[in-house]
C-alpha cells in the first residue's frame, strides 16, 4: 500500500490511537464520516496495522442473511469461533461480538447500510454498549451517506445517539497536500498540480487510481478519458452511485440542482429558474444539499455575516462532483450513447475556465496559508469573495471582486484578483487600476482603512517591480516556494 494515502492524515491518527489506549480499560467508540474517496477506509487501514481486530464491510446490495454469512465467515477465518459453528441471528453475532472480542478493534464500514439492510441492529448494539461500559472493546464506524450517519448518531430519538465519543470528519486534502501526492505521482509541476486539483481535489483516491493504472505520464485529458469517458470507465457514474443513496426518491431535483450550480448559476433565483422550482421548494431542497449532505456550500461577502445576509452563492464542494455535473451529466445523452468523444472535445473547449474558478479556491488556500505564517501585511481574520452593485449615471452594475481579505482589529484590507493566465506587466498594471476602482464599492470602513492591492495569477511579468511599489503579487513560483505543506 502506498504512503502516500496517509499525507497529512497524523491528526486524525493520534486520535484513534488516543482512543485505543483508553479502550484498553472501557468501551470506547469512533465515527469517521467524510465523502466516498475521501481516505476513511484507508486511514483505519493504517490504524489497525499491528493491533488485534476485524473490519466488517457493510454492502448496501447483501440481503440480511447473506451478509450475516459473510461475517461469520469472517469470525472463522480470524478463529474467533469454530469453523462449525453458526450464526443465524444478528442477537447472536452482537452476543459474539462482546463476549470474545475484547481488547481488539472493531471496525464497521458504511455502517449507516443497516438502516435498510437490518435497522434492529442499533438498538442491539445500543443495549449492548450500555450493558458493558466496562468492557475494553474499541469500536471505530466508518460513514459517507452523511444524511443517514447524522440521523443514525446525531438525531436524539436514534438508539445509538450520545454513545460516540470522537467523531472524525475526514476532509479532503489541501491543495499543497495534495500536490504532495501528485508529486509522489512524478509530477512536481505546480500548473499541473492546480489543474489536476481543480478536478480531482483533495480525493486520495483518484491519485492512488492514476498509479493503479500507470497513468503517471499521461496528460489530465487523457486521464479523465480514461477515468470518465469510455466503456468501463471506473469511475464514469461514480458520482451517481454515491449520490444515489442519499438523495432517494427526490434524487432526480437534487441532480438537476447541482447540475445548475456546476454551470455557473450559483445565486438563488438563477438555480429556481435551471430547475423549473418555486423559491419556496428550492431554498428547502438547497437547505437540504448544505446542511444535511454537506454536498453544497453557501457563501456570501466576505464583509457580510452569513447569517444575516441575503447575497448568498451556492458551489458544490467536492471538484469531481463540480466537474461531472458540468461536463458529464449536462451531457448525459451523448454520454448513454458512447459518444465520448464529444464530450471530451467540450471539456478541452471549456476547461480552462473551470481551472479559473477553482485557482480562485486553491488562491484562497495559498493565503490562509501565508497568513497563518504571518507573511502577510496583517493578521487577517476572515478571507473569501465579495461582490456587490455600483452605481453610475448609467445605472447599476454588478461588481466582483475574487478574494478579500480583512482584519476587524486593524481595519487592514487586501484586495486581490485572482487569474489562471500568464500576464505580461501591462495587464497586471491594468488589472489592479480597475481593482482600485472596484474597491470603492465595498462598504466596509470606509473612512479608517489601510488598503492593500494584489494579484495571485498563474505567471506574473515582472512581479517584483509590482511589489516595489506596494503591491501583493503571487504567482505560481510563490505556491512552490513559499506554501511548503508542513
Amino acid at each position: 500500500m502506498n504512503t502516500m494515502e496517509f499525507i497529512n492524515r497524523s491528526s486524525e491518527l493520534k486520535e484513534l490511537e488516543s482512543g485505543y489506549s483508553i479502550s484498553k480499560k472501557r468501551l470506547f467508540s469512533t465515527i469517521i464520516y467524510g465523502m466516498r474517496r475521501v481516505g476513511k477506509t484507508e486511514l483505519v487501514k493504517e490504524f489497525m496495522k499491528n493491533k488485534p481486530s476485524i473490519y466488517f464491510f457493510v454492502y448496501d446490495n447483501k440481503t440480511s442473511k447473506a451478509l450475516l454469512g459473510e461475517f461469520e465467515e469472517e469470525f472463522k477465518r480470524r478463529k474467533i469461533i469454530d469453523t462449525l459453528a453458526s450464526i443465524d441471528t444478528w442477537e447472536k453475532f452482537i452476543d459474539i461480538l462482546f463476549d470474545r472480542c475484547k481488547g481488539m478493534v472493531i471496525v464497521f464500514d458504511e455502517f449507516q447500510n443497516f438502516r435498510d439492510i437490518y435497522p434492529a441492529f442499533y438498538s442491539m448494539l445500543q443495549r449492548k454498549f450500555d450493558e458493558n461500559k466496562n468492557l475494553p472493546i474499541q469500536f471505530i464506524f466508518l460513514g459517507s451517506v452523511m444524511g443517514l450517519i447524522k440521523k443514525t448518531f446525531e438525531d436524539m430519538k436514534a438508539p445509538l445517539y450520545g454513545r460516540i465519543k470522537i467523531k472524525i470528519k475526514l476532509l479532503p486534502l489541501s491543495y499543497m497536500h495534495a500536490k504532495e501526492m501528485l508529486s509522489a505521482l512524478g509530477n512536481s509541476k505546480e500548473a499541473d498540480a492546480v489543474e489536476f486539483y481543480s478536478v480531482f481535489g483533495g480525493m486520495p483516491k483518484y491519485y492512488v487510481a492514476i498509479e493503479d493504472f500507470e497513468l503517471e505520464r499521461k496528460p489530465l485529458l487523457d486521464i479523465i478519458t480514461f477515468f470518465f469517458l469510455r466503456e468501463n470507465a471506473p469511475f464514469g457514474m461514480e458520482v451517481l452511485d454515491i449520490l444515489r443513496q442519499e438523495f432517494g426518491k427526490r434524487k432526480g431535483t437534487y441532480y438537476t440542482i447541482l447540475e445548475a450550480i456546476a454551470t455557473g448559476h450559483t445565486k438563488l433565483n438563477e438555480i429556481a429558474t435551471y430547475a423549473g422550482l418555486n423559491m419556496t421548494s428550492i431554498t428547502r431542497y438547497l437547505s437540504d444539499l448544505v446542511d444535511t449532505y454537506e454536498a453544497v456550500e453557501r457563501s456570501v461577502p466576505v464583509t457580510e455575516d452569513i447569517r444575516k445576509s441575503r447575497k448568498g452563492i451556492y458551489k458544490i464542494r467536492n471538484p469531481v462532483m463540480a466537474f461531472w455535473f458540468r461536463y458529464i451529466h449536462k451531457n448525459l445523452t451523448l454520454f448513454e450513447i458512447g459518444n465520448y468523444e464529444e464530450i471530451r472535445n467540450i471539456i478541452e473547449n471549456d476547461i480552462t475556465k473551470y481551472h479559473g474558478r477553482r485557482f480562485e479556491d486553491m488562491s484562497k488556500q495559498f493565503l490562509w496559508e501565508l497568513n497563518l505564517k504571518n507573511k502577510l501585511q496583517s493578521s487577517f481574520s476572515r478571507i473569501g469573495n465579495w461582490w456587490g452593485m455600483s452605481r453610475d449615471e448609467t445605472g447599476r452594475k454588478a461588481v466582483e471582486i475574487d478574494l478579500i481579505a480583512l482584519s476587524e482589529k486593524t481595519k487592514q484590507i487586501l484586495f486581490c484578483e485572482c487569474k489562471w493566465q500568464d500576464l505580461k506587466l501591462k495587464d497586471a498594471e491594468k488589472l489592479l487600476e480597475n481593482l482600485k476602482e472596484k474597491s470603492t464599492f465595498v462598504d466596509w470602513n470606509r473612512t479608517d482603512r489601510k488598503e492593500y492591492f494584489g494579484i495571485i495569477a498563474k505567471k506574473i511579468e515582472r512581479k517584483e517591480e509590482l511589489r516595489d511599489r506596494g503591491f501583493t503579487v503571487f504567482d505560481l513560483e510563490d505556491f512552490s516556494l513559499s506554501c511548503i505543506a508542513e
